[in-house]
């Protein structure tokens, strides 16, 4: 049955150009209505937080009405839907077509009901603001310091009152009081030096980049809880140790960035110092001290605002000009410091809980230096984020690059786990897409699992033939690979700390090493997976990714996530696109049959 109203906010087509459009730009909706007496088709739309406005659509052809429109105010997001009114001899009736409930563009859906109200999104960004190519073309691996390798096979300078594991098979555990406070740190002691002993490791395996979680002297095994911004914690090393790993780094083809925490510190800090182990006027001991202002306290001085509440993470005040120009502002700050000593980037730490001038402002100074990225902590759409009731403009230029991508580390565990339809996943990854500037969804550093998660494996019910697919999925997508240090190495856990094992070396699982080893073989060795546009699309039971550079040929890969052989019928492909469909026919992968949990590549 036809359709009497078609929209498809993907198909250039109705509206043009495709997705995130830089400000002035002009996009041109089409809207096709095969319905008697229409008397007039409107353009709804709505810059975020301002009046609704509309734009009466041309009836240019039989049922076909078109109009331009250009964005009327600043960057950020614009939402639209449209209206259609016809005029019968004795009434009016108002009929509407929304977005799709689900709200991931595309298609929509045609209703009477204004209730029913779902708008598509516009993202409009000031500029592109595009990530290095060094960076863009990378593999990255996230490294837990205090659990990936020990140079010395002793533990240097270790905290008081923590506690050491007596074999690196020791499983991690809390020890935590009654108010489920962590009362003594543990460790394994990894530190830099190790990491820098394992780069040939690493290089074998195919990595280009380094994210090191927090190396600041702080007294937990993590580091989020940062004693001294300028002092690299005695238990990884010190300054010229971190130097070396980024010269030897370097002449290996690796960079190394590091994790800025900049919304809080430790109480046990040189800005706190609650309990008097530095040589400072902490804030905690006295309304005089120069760091005071830094912090929120409702009773001073054992009241005070801390990360979700968690009292050894005071959080600081970002406004505060003292901190921006130890962060970033100063003549030494914290970023011109350590990046003037060859760190090649930042990945900001709880970015949601940085005001937007903050990190625009840690990124005006990051400008200084060629070829650095900024990227994000953020688990959500970064474009339609809203935080403590602010919304968010990370990407829409001179912030970040790119953040985090844990939407695409929930479809593929998502899909492999039956929970949701390989349509579904195509809805959801286009819609990133379509909502993303392309510059920033290049840049997105994927995941398929961090410190902040379960383990990819223990995710997929320790089911190998998932994990290979999870595996070249990470690779295949658009964005930055990062794997997280051990996966490729067969490591299991839950929640935190049971995510936060030692890396078992010479116990590693060879054959999931094998998995990682070719999955970043193929990305390293395959320019339309580093830079290529981006179709997804589903055949029934099929998900499948057409990633294209011009130049290059298509290149298509085709998961089956399920228990059963399937075999490729282009006649069910979704989203219905000539062009795609001409592609795969040309490809002559009709009828190809694909293996339960196997995947086909072309």
């Amino acid at each position: 049955m036809a359709k009497v109203v078609v929209f498809d906010s993907w198909n250039e087509r109705y509206k043009r150009p495709f997705g995130a459009v830089k400000q002035g730009a002009t996009v041109d909706f089409r809207i096709d209505v095969a319905l008697p007496y229409v008397s007039k088709v409107e353009l709804k739309i709505h810059k975020d937080g301002m009046d609704e406005q509309s734009f009466e659509m041309k009836h240019t052809e039989n049922g076909v009405y078109e109009v331009g429109f250009q964005p009327y105010a600043e960057t950020g997001l614009y939402f639209y839907y449209f209206k259609i009114q016809q005029n019968f001899d004795t009434q009016t009736r108002t009929t509407y077509y929304f977005n799709n409930r689900d709200l991931h563009g595309g298609e929509g859906f045609f209703t009477e009901n204004y209730h029913d109200i779902c708008t598509y999104q516009l993202t409009c960004f000031e500029y592109a603001d595009q990530a290095p190519e060094w960076y863009r073309d990378a593999v990255f691996y996230h490294i837990f310091v205090d659990r990936f390798y020990n140079a010395d096979d002793v533990v240097r300078e270790p905290k008081p009152d923590s506690f050491i594991y007596a074999r690196k098979e020791d499983t991690p555990y809390y020890i935590k009081n009654d108010k489920g406070e962590i009362v003594r740190w543990e460790f394994y002691g990894g530190n830099l030096d190790g990491i820098t002993q394992k780069l040939t490791y690493l290089q074998e395996l195919g990595i280009s980049g380094l994210y090191l979680s927090p190396i600041f002297e702080a007294k937990s095994n993590h580091k989020y809880d940062t004693s001294d911004y300028k002092k690299i914690d005695p238990m990884f090393g010190d300054e010229s140790i971190l130097t070396e790993l980024i010269q030897k780094a370097g002449e290996l083809g690796m960079r190394v960035i590091l994790d800025g925490v900049f919304n809080h510190v430790g109480e046990d800090s040189l800005y706190f110092n609650r309990y008097g182990h530095f040589d400072s006027l902490g804030a905690y001991q006295s309304i005089d001290s120069p760091y005071h202002h830094w912090f929120t306290f409702q009773h001073f001085p054992d009241k005070y605002d801390a990360w979700w509440g968690v009292s050894n993470l005071p959080v600081v005040n970002k406004d505060s000009k003292s901190f921006q120009e130890m962060i970033y502002a100063g003549q030494d700050s914290v970023i011109d410091y350590w990046t003037e000593r060859g760190v090649a980037g930042w990945r900001l730490d709880v970015a949601d809980e940085l005001p937007d001038a903050f990190i625009a402002g840690i990124r005006q100074t990051l400008m200084k230096y060629p070829d650095r990225v900024l990227i994000g902590e953020v688990w959500e759409d970064a474009t339609n984020k809203i935080a403590y009731d602010q919304r968010r403009h990370y990407l829409e230029g001179g912030m970040l690059q790119g953040v985090m991508n844990y939407p695409f580390r929930q479809v593929i565990i998502d899909l492999l786990n039956g929970q949701i339809t390989t349509k579904q996943a195509t809805l959801k990854t286009m819609g990133i897409k379509e909502n993303y500037p392309a510059e920033a969804l290049a840049a997105n550093l994927n995941n398929i699992g961090t410190h902040d998660t379960a383990r990819i494996l223990t995710m997929l019910h320790e089911d190998k033939a998932k994990l290979r697919l999870a595996i070249y999925m990470l690779m295949v997508l658009p964005g930055v690979p990062c794997i997280y240090y051990g996966d490729e190495a067969g490591l299991t856990g839950g929640a935190d700390p049971d995510n936060r094992k030692f890396y078992p070396w010479g116990r590693e699982d060879e054959e999931i090493s094998g998995f990682f080893r070719e999955a970043i073989q193929l990305r390293n060795t395959t320019e339309a997976l580093r830079k290529g546009d981006y179709y997804p699309f589903s055949l029934n039971n099929l998900f499948g990714v057409i990633r294209y550079v011009a130049g290059d040929s298509w290149h298509v890969f085709i998961v089956n996530p399920t228990d059963e052989a399937q075999k490729v019928d282009l006649a069910t492909c979704y989203p219905e696109s000539g062009r795609w469909q001409d592609i795969l026919k040309a490809l002559n992968i009709q009828g190809n049959t694909i293996a339960p949990h196997d995947f086909f590549y072309v």
